[in-house]
């Protein structure tokens, strides 16, 4: 097993017993809290096993070829001032919306796996 599947075994291991054992004995007033922290922790899995934003780097990286070399952060940054500079405008603006929507659907399978939508 790789170190991410490791850690997402730990956590989604960690949950079960927050959920199965610990909710039970937790006051009822706390139970909400209880809910959140075990959903966090199975966020924090899905993530430990995917590799966020491989296909953002991908269409970025096919935008500004010019440009490959750069990581993620330095390549939203562009895409930002860009649309910031109205430089995505008319056509581009649908270019930037394809190079987005990985982001979207990874944003979405990781936060909530059941969210299902038409993206």
């Amino acid at each position: 097993m790789s170190l991410p599947d490791d850690l997402a075994d730990l956590l989604l291991t960690a949950r079960a017993v927050l959920r199965e054992r610990i909710a039970p004995a937790v006051p009822a007033e706390l139970r909400f809290d209880a809910a959140m922290v075990a959903n966090a922790m199975a966020i924090a899995a899905r993530a430990a096993r995917g590799l966020p934003g491989a296909a953002e780097v991908e269409g970025l990286r096919r935008l500004y070829p010019e440009a490959a070399e750069l990581g993620l952060e330095a390549l939203r940054r562009r895409l930002v001032a860009d649309i910031r500079a109205g430089r995505m405008d008319g056509a581009g603006a649908h270019l930037a919306a394809h190079v987005l929507w990985p982001r979207v659907r990874e944003r979405l399978a990781l936060s909530n796996p059941e969210y299902r939508t038409g993206l």
